[in-house]
């Protein structure tokens, strides 16, 4: 151990520079490596924390023949499920979304995210109970909440018995805390939320009421096919769409059963869901930056090779083994790397409160991960061995005129040998580059694509009860803030969704499909959606409809002045607008602003979930959303109602895709500053071998750019061949990432472009600033080094 130490100390004194680079390069690895992985293991084991998960299924569901398969099921489908079969052990019956609501305790307001079943609908997932228990949910009035939410509301876990209210206490809708269950992990479907039973009566028998998400738990995960086929007979028998024999061949993919584990790779109902080839992509990555560094580290070793024949030549005159100082360069290589692992987990330290986090989903707490820490260390391990084998078997293996004369660094094999590892480290690079450019050239094309409405001026925010009962008021007072032009509701935020709500009317034995937009009558105007047939919404409109072109399209028999087949009236149509996502072809899909009339007065002001406001261009946005703020909290005192604008919108519904995004673009600089380091180190030792070479050179009339140019030329044709192999890898990353999307930017020439332009002007000026001391060096003096 003491020789590793020396040798390590004198190689360190000797090359500082290149030793910190190589150090450096290794603990960035594996920093991006443990980075990585965390977020790869957040992904993989996404709801393998509830007890036997393996047994627990959702139920998917097309509801006719030719539509996309969707989750929402009317709720006699869901209990009829629950008693087709023993193999069924329990059903939860969930509502299909999860609601932001106030509760309001001990005088202070939070706002939790609550989920809505009928019964005890945890009884599938089968959580840990601190206190109480979960059949409480069979219990009117009666809440199930996480040991964190139980601690952050009342301060202590033990919070059965408590009361909470919801909206204000002054409106008398008090719940009791019946039980409090143990937190379920981050990387769960069902999550730390306030748990809330449903009216027993709701949309009890109704079978045209698709509101409901059903999981089963089943006896054995083998006995899915068979609850399939006894799904579909039921399923059949109560929609005449596949009542008829000549849809028979279609019953078998009319309902089916997804294991939980694969929920979270599902883009049904979700086409922002993770995908299985991102989560392989990113390992790939993750082992790729690794494999760059470790090429470094190899390429440091072969290049110092030279300097170090005479040392081990010398120890073997003085009795030492060729196998004990291989064992010791191996050892000595180890070290470096076992000293880089050391060195990642500070930096993982450092980072796991910074912006960093935020690229991934899992905390970057490394005692949070002993498996994943464990897998780093023993990789530091297993890379320093092998970056210390081949160049302590070649160092060993040397004639002793070579090792008095001769130059490895300068010989052909290792020459080639180091041209191969360093074509790997550029071909990474291009290949990340193209990719992560493509996706950047998608989320600039989302960005500053017509919408069909004047996004860039509107701000959105949430309602309350309080606000949607008052909300003359709440339009009047926004409305004498300066900038602020137009005030609206509106159920949905427009462009923040893939799926909104959808109806279906029967017409002639056609069924109409669209997605529906519940809105006041200033909506359209204050988005700036134009109408092309018709009219307008106008004050005293009820229970009437404005298309969009794409439904006159698919349904031409719909005019205007008549009443769609569900009898309400329709006014007008609109332009195609992007409503939804760039996940979707909202050009091709039907959808309708409509006003709620007499036909839906049992749902109140509950539909004015969202607030419009429309301001003037170059508003100061700081200031205006601090002006709505303290407006609405006239209202609602303490509330805070989200106030964003439209591109904090378009963030939040492509958040996963953005930070793929991120993740690809700050590793990709990683690989690339790692190939500098490498190309650096290389052509310090290079130019340190030819000094003499230069000198002569000089001597013989050739000039600093000459010797430049020299240096250059060679990385220029290495760059240029791994330019040409990469380009399609990284091309099919790009379009892979983009299959994700309905509407895709166009991939132009450019971006290779560009991306070949990028590494390679980064490397020559590397290369250059390197050499350029060398190039100057007085010819006397480099002809003297040898």
């Amino acid at each position: 151990m003491k020789t590793v130490i020396r040798n390590f100390s004198h190689t360190f004194r000797r090359f500082f520079t290149a030793s910190i680079l190589n150090i450096l390069g290794l603990s960035i690895a594996f920093t991006s490596f443990f980075v990585i992985m965390t977020q790869v293991d957040y992904d993989y084991n996404f709801n393998k924390g509830y007890k036997d998960y393996e047994k627990i299924f959702r139920v998917e569901v097309k509801p006719t023949p030719a539509s996309d398969w969707q989750l929402w099921m009317p709720r006699p489908l869901c209990e009829r499920i629950q008693t087709c079969s023993p193999h069924i052990k329990s059903i939860s019956i969930t509502n299909a979304f999860m609601s932001q609501v106030d509760y309001e305790i001990n005088g202070n307001i939070f706002n939790e995210t609550t989920c809505c079943g009928f019964g005890n609908f945890l009884e599938t997932f089968q959580p840990e109970m601190i206190s109480g228990s979960a059949d409480v949910l069979n219990q009117p009035k009666t809440v199930l909440i996480s040991e964190s939410t139980a601690k952050r509301l009342f301060g202590t876990a033990d919070a059965v018995g408590q009361s909470i209210f919801k909206d204000k206490q002054s409106n008398n809708n008090e719940w009791t805390i019946g039980g409090v269950y143990k937190d379920f992990p981050e990387n769960a479907q069902i999550r730390n939320w306030i748990m809330m039973p449903n009216d027993p009566k709701e949309n009890k028998d109704r079978w045209n009421n698709w509101n409901y998400i059903c999981y089963i738990r089943l006896d054995h995960p083998d006995s899915a096919p068979e609850i399939e086929k006894l799904i579909e007979v039921i399923f059949r028998k109560h929609n005449p769409e596949y009542a008829s024999e000549e849809n028979d061949s279609l019953l078998s993919s009319a309902i089916h059963l997804s294991p939980l584990t694969d929920v979270h790779f599902s883009t049904i109902a979700n086409k922002s869901a993770s995908s299985r080839t991102t989560v392989y992509l990113l390992i790939c990555i993750s082992f790729l930056i690794v494999v760059i560094a470790t090429i470094n580290f190899m390429n440091f070793s072969l290049a110092e090779t030279p300097m170090r024949i005479k040392s081990i030549n010398t120890q073997k005159v003085l009795g030492a083994t060729t196998r004990s100082l291989r064992f010791s360069l191996i050892a000595e290589s180890v070290l470096i790397s076992t000293i880089a692992f050391m060195l990642s987990l500070i930096e993982v330290l450092l980072l796991k409160d910074s912006g960093l986090k935020d690229l991934v989903s899992a905390g970057l707490q490394p005692l949070e991960h002993p498996i994943l820490l464990t897998i780093t260390f023993c990789l530091s391990l297993l890379m320093g061995f092998l970056a210390g084998i081949y160049p302590s078997y070649h160092v060993t293996s040397f004639a002793p005129a070579l090792a008095l004369k001769g130059s490895f660094g300068l010989s052909p094999k290792g020459r080639t040998l180091r041209t191969a590892l360093v074509c790997i480290q550029f071909f990474v690079a291009y290949m990340l580059i193209i990719g992560v450019g493509i996706m950047y050239l998608q989320s600039q094309y989302i960005r500053t694509s017509d919408y069909g409405y004047d996004k860039d001026v509107i701000i959105t925010g949430n309602m309350t009860t309080e606000t949607q009962a008052q909300n003359d008021a709440v339009v009047n007072d926004l409305s004498r803030i300066p900038g602020v032009k137009g005030v609206a509701f509106s159920m949905f935020i427009l462009s923040s969704a893939d799926n909104y709500m959808n109806w279906a009317m029967d017409d002639n034995n056609t069924v109409v499909r669209f997605d529906v937009m519940p809105v006041d009558y200033h909506f359209l105007d204050v988005m700036g959606i134009h109408i092309t047939e018709g009219r307008n919404f106008k004050p005293g409109d009820g229970d009437v409809y404005i298309f969009n072109e794409a439904t006159r399209k698919k349904y031409p028999w719909l005019k205007v002045g008549q009443t769609a087949p569900d009898d309400h009236l329709i006014v007008g149509f609109c332009e195609n607008i992007k409503y939804s996502s760039f996940r979707n072809d909202d050009n091709t899909q039907p959808m309708a602003f409509f006003i709620y009339g007499k036909n839906f007065e049992r749902i109140g002001h509950q539909w004015q979930q969202t607030i419009n406001i429309r301001v003037s261009a170059g508003v100061d946005k700081v200031e205006v959303i601090r002006s709505l703020q303290k407006t609405m909290e006239k209202f609602t005192p303490g509330h805070d109602f989200n106030f964003r604008f439209m591109d904090e919108v378009l963030d939040a519904n492509y958040r996963n895709e953005l930070r793929f995004t991120k993740q690809i673009l700050l590793f990709s600089l990683i690989a690339i500053a790692i190939s500098l380091t490498g190309v650096f180190g290389l052509t310090m030792f290079e130019s340190e071998y030819r000094k003499k070479e230069i000198g002569i050179r000089k001597i013989m009339g050739s000039s600093t750019t000459q010797i430049l140019y020299m240096f250059n030329r060679r990385y220029i044709f290495i760059l240029a061949g791994c330019f040409i192999v990469a380009a399609p890898f990284g091309w099919w990353i790009g379009q892979h990432w983009l299959q994700g999307f309905a509407e895709k930017t166009p991939v132009t020439p450019w971006i290779f472009i560009l991306s070949f332009l990028l590494v390679t002007l980064i490397t020559m000026i590397t290369i250059t600033v390197q050499s350029w001391k060398n190039a100057n060096e007085n010819p006397a003096n480099s002809i003297k080094t040898e």
